[in-house]
């Protein structure tokens, strides 16, 4: 029995739950509550014959409030409602609504506590998948949100396999197989496996569709909306996230339409529309507003897109928009927010003297404005599109303030700028799209590697393409190790401080920004060394005027570097005992500094 099923014939609740808005779904609720009168006995009001099963019936309303308080995130009360409604199943012998029942408090509870909730979760819906038939619902469901608890964890490959052996299990149940296509989509465009992402949301949209979930649709359509921007197809992004927009109008989702909304605002504003982008983020940011406690992540993201169209029309108001967002980014601590943020301060510094109508001073972007920290902060995001878009701007902007020859045409810099542009944005739109179809039917495993791969690999562009930002100074690093053969491990991990430059069998090439800590420097190697499984043996040395002058394109062997010397750095890694790390006296470190290195484990030698 599912938990809802006692309700079936006398209400349209599991119906309005998918498909109705939360006020519709709750004045439903409270018809239910009525007849059943207190306790959950049936009323005695001669308006209305008694309802039969009274337990079952509580237990069901009880799994419905639980359901719209989930589906609107009132977490704290989802989980009490959902206990209790699991609770009373077990009472009444209903094991298979008592275990759909407990999956969904699960759900809350991994929505409320994140990453603090994994462990149980993954212990509590491992008992109710092994608790029977391994292809009833409850099974399924459990399965699904196992692997819901190992993303949030940080597990993408795992959460991939359990999603799969889900997606075969959930045949016979075309609504569960609809919501794991969903997730499954979801993972995908988190990894960067785009094309792989819109053919399995694609699936589920019309699954929802053609089960009036009007809920799950605009989850599929929103996601979808995502994977099209990923590729680069900016009109399939509208269209999907304008079908997104107008579910959550219907359904009185706030959260799911001011996404949409500030998703259509940006995309506005990339199409040159920023008249319209400023009227999609003036209404996402109503929106978010109005929402029950206000959604002041989607504030600020509205709140920024406003910025940029007003600036973009000349309006004298941008930069308080833009500083508004700013704050609230920051106050919240959201790292895409904060570097977005950095950017548009970075934008406003250098328009400043161009817009101006009081002569200045020209500004040296590589010493007044600090584009680098937003470039950087992007590109360890795994963001090379974002920072693709931030040079894109930077140009503009400078081209815009530079002083021109007669000829009328900028100022060259033999193409530094362009050729770093066009090696950043070679992720976007990408290719292989169809292959990734393929991989996901026919060899899932491979493309979860794939995207781990890609995903690693845009980050380590990314900040490739960021250091072209920096000033002059690098710390180079020869790491000498067999584990090094492995490509994947090479690649500077989300915390790491690193970009790798090189890599050739059993040797790589990391740096640094020079005013990089010490300590970040070795704890980089340390976890280098973790991953390898095996002592390494490293040369760093100072490049005071070391430069990245290009990151490298698709095919390149490594980044164009200006005074950087590697040659000889590398034969003396191969050198060093294992372990052992021999530093450059340019650096500058003194023996406390090394002191503390010695302490990760490594031999300091100068």
């Amino acid at each position: 029995m599912r938990p809802l099923e006692p309700l079936d014939g006398v209400s349209p609740l599991s119906r309005l739950l998918r498909s109705a808005s939360g006020a519709e779904v709750r004045a439903e609720l409270d018809r239910i509550e009525a007849l059943l009168g207190e306790g959950g006995a049936p009323a005695a009001a001669p308006a209305a014959p008694p309802l039969p099963g009274g337990p079952l019936l509580a237990a069901a309303l009880a799994f419905g409030r639980g359901a719209l308080a989930l589906r609107e995130g009132a977490l704290d009360a989802a989980v009490r409602l959902l206990d209790g409604a699991a609770a009373a199943f077990g009472e009444e012998g209903a094991a298979e609504a008592r275990d759909l029942a407990r999956c969904e408090a699960v759900l809350a509870r991994l929505r409320r506590d994140a990453r603090s909730a994994c462990a149980s979760a993954v212990a509590e819906l491992d008992a109710i998948a092994g608790a029977g038939d391994c292809g009833r619902r409850a099974a399924v469901v459990a399965a699904h949100y196992r692997a819901t608890a190992e993303r949030i964890a940080g597990d993408a490959a795992a959460a991939q396999r359990t999603l799969l052996s889900a997606l075969r299990g959930s045949e016979p149940f075309l609504d569960e197989r609809a919501q794991i296509l969903n997730s499954l989509g979801t993972l995908y465009v988190t990894l960067g496996a785009h094309g792989a992402a819109e053919a399995l949301l694609e699936h589920a949209a019309e699954l929802h569709r053609r089960r009036g979930d009007a809920v799950g649709e605009a989850i599929a359509y929103g996601q979808l909306g995502a994977a099209a921007l990923g590729l680069g197809a900016l009109e399939r992004a509208r269209a999907a996230l304008q079908r997104q927009e107008w579910l959550c109008a219907r359904l009185d989702d706030a959260f799911g339409r001011a996404r949409a909304l500030t998703f259509l605002s940006e995309l506005a504003l990339e199409l040159g529309r920023a008249d319209d982008a400023l009227a999609l983020a003036t209404s996402a940011r109503d929106v978010a507003a109005g929402a029950t406690p206000p959604l002041r992540t989607w504030i600020a993201y509205a709140a920024r897109a406003m910025g940029r169209a007003r600036r973009d029309l000349g309006d004298l108001g941008a930069a308080a928009a833009l500083d508004e967002a700013g704050a609230l980014f920051r106050e919240l601590g959201h790292p895409l927010g904060e570097a977005l943020a950095a950017w548009d301060r970075a934008s406003a510094e250098a328009l400043a003297p161009v817009r101006s109508t009081t002569p200045v001073a020209p500004v040296q972007p590589a010493t007044t404005v600090d584009w680098f920290s937003a470039a950087w902060a992007l590109g360890s995001l795994g963001l090379p599109s974002r920072v693709a878009l931030l040079l894109r701007e930077r140009i503009e902007i400078y081209e815009e303030a530079e002083p021109r020859p007669e000829n009328g045409e900028p100022v060259s810099d033999g193409g530094i700028r362009e050729r770093a542009l066009a090696a950043a944005a070679q992720t976007s739109p990408h290719v292989a799209v169809q292959r990734e179809v393929e991989l996901v039917y026919d060899r899932p495993d491979d493309l979860t590697v794939v995207a781990a791969h890609r995903a690693a690999a845009h980050r380590n562009l990314g900040r490739l393409a960021a250091l072209t930002l920096a000033p002059p100074g690098l710390v180079v690093a020869a790491i000498a190790a067999s584990g090094v053969n492995v490509r994947r491990l090479v690649l500077p991990s989300e915390r790491a401080a690193a970009a790798c430059i090189a890599h050739l069998p059993g040797l790589a090439v990391w740096l640094w920004p020079s005013a990089t800590a010490p300590a970040a420097i070795g704890s980089d190697l340390a976890a280098l060394r973790t991953a390898l499984g095996e002592p390494l043996r490293a040369a760093l040395a100072l490049a005071p005027a070391g430069r990245v002058l290009c990151p490298p394109f698709a095919g390149d062997v490594g980044a164009e570097l200006e005074a950087v010397e590697v040659g000889a750095l590398l034969a003396l890694a191969e050198s060093l005992a294992p372990g052992e790390l021999r530093l450059d006296a340019q650096l500058g470190w003194n023996g406390e500094v090394g002191a503390s290195v010695e302490a990760l484990g490594f031999v300091v030698t100068r």
